[in-house]
């Protein structure tokens, strides 16, 4: 599951990174942005104070972090079991 990344030494072990099991790309970022684009920002300023204020209700609401944290071990365990293929459409 380990990638190669060529660079001017020849290659090197670079870690997976798949948006399928982190928890910020196939959760966070879609609630946040959905929530933010809601109430349709004005300004720079209002999206930024937007993007706080859902990450603060997301902080605070503990059932929905633990489901995150439960989900990362399912789409850990489908990686395994998909041998590192794409497995999203499985769930």
């Amino acid at each position: 599951m380990v990638s190669k990344w060529i660079d001017r030494r020849g290659t090197v072990e670079w870690p997976p990174r798949s948006m399928d099991i982190t928890p910020c790309d196939f959760s966070l970022w879609g609630i946040i942005k959905d929530h933010v684009y809601a109430q349709q920002p004005s300004d720079i300023d209002h999206l930024k104070s937007l993007i706080k204020k859902e990450f603060a209700l997301i902080n605070d609401n503990i059932e929905l972090c633990q489901a995150i944290c439960r989900s990362v071990v399912i789409r850990c365990q489908m990686c395994i079991d998909t041998d590192g293929k794409q497995f999203e459409h499985l769930l």
